[in-house]
């Protein structure tokens, strides 16, 4: 079994944009959870430690349990489908990820992940999706959750779903699992360019398009926002019709 000397960086987040009421069906990794996960970011219940490819190539960077080391930038990946999973590390084996010069954690996930068999990615999805899920941290008590709400409602929710969850459909990301800093971190390379912007990455370029046009300061927005969502917020009332 090849050894790496960096994270299987399982991920990435994000594509913001646009609604759908229809609730998506759950993840491995969520299906069950009790309400004791939703405390924060701790897991839902002590697990043994993951072992095989996840075990021997994974971890360095994305900490034993899927937690994610902000030293790193590495995200956490709790709660990711084994179908988002297995289409990111691939994407950043074809290079349509981890492309550009400016994207250093990207470039690393893209060394590594060249290193990687079909049957390696799917072992390392399979054990990810399996793992306890850790909530994106919950917004300071006094951004504007309105604001945010409307703004999520109306850009967002109709590919990422009122839940936050993604949609297979879509080839839209998780995002309640995923830790601020790092959607920060995509949201800003997606605006720049840094990400989604190969050609022929068709989800990408969606990303690319609705980011390009944000400030900071309504990036932050969606950020708080999605700590929101992951702690119970429902954005559906703010629809418009």
């Amino acid at each position: 079994m090849r050894k790496a000397l960096s994270p299987l960086c399982l991920v990435v987040a994000a594509g913001l944009a646009g609604c759908g009421e229809a609730p998506v069906a759950e993840s491995p990794a969520t299906r069950g959870v009790p309400a004791a996960a939703e405390t924060g970011t701790e897991t839902v219940a002590a697990a043994p430690a993951p072992g095989g490819v996840y075990a021997q190539v994974c971890a360095a960077c994305h900490g034993v349990n899927g937690e994610g080391k902000e030293e790193l930038h590495s995200p956490s990946i709790t709660g990711l489908p084994v179908w988002y999973l297995e289409e990111q590390v691939k994407k950043f084996r074809a290079g349509t990820r981890g492309f550009h010069p400016e994207d250093l954690p990207g470039q690393q996930m893209r060394a590594i992940s060249l290193t990687l068999t079909d049957a390696q990615i799917a072992e390392a999805a399979a054990t990810v999706a399996a793992m306890p899920i850790r909530l994106t941290e919950e917004p300071p008590a006094d951004f504007d959750l309105e604001t945010a709400r409307y703004r999520y409602a109306n850009e967002c929710m109709e590919c990422h779903r009122y839940n936050g969850k993604g949609e297979i459909v879509f080839h839209s990301a998780p995002l309640i699992s995923l830790n601020r800093s790092y959607l920060r971190r995509q949201l800003m390379n997606f605006r720049s360019g840094l990400r989604g912007a190969t050609e022929g990455d068709l989800y990408g370029a969606k990303m690319v398009e609705n980011m390009k046009r944000l400030t900071d300061e309504e990036i932050e927005l969606f950020v708080n926002y999605i700590g929101a969502l992951a702690h119970g917020d429902d954005p559906r009332g703010a629809r418009e019709k």
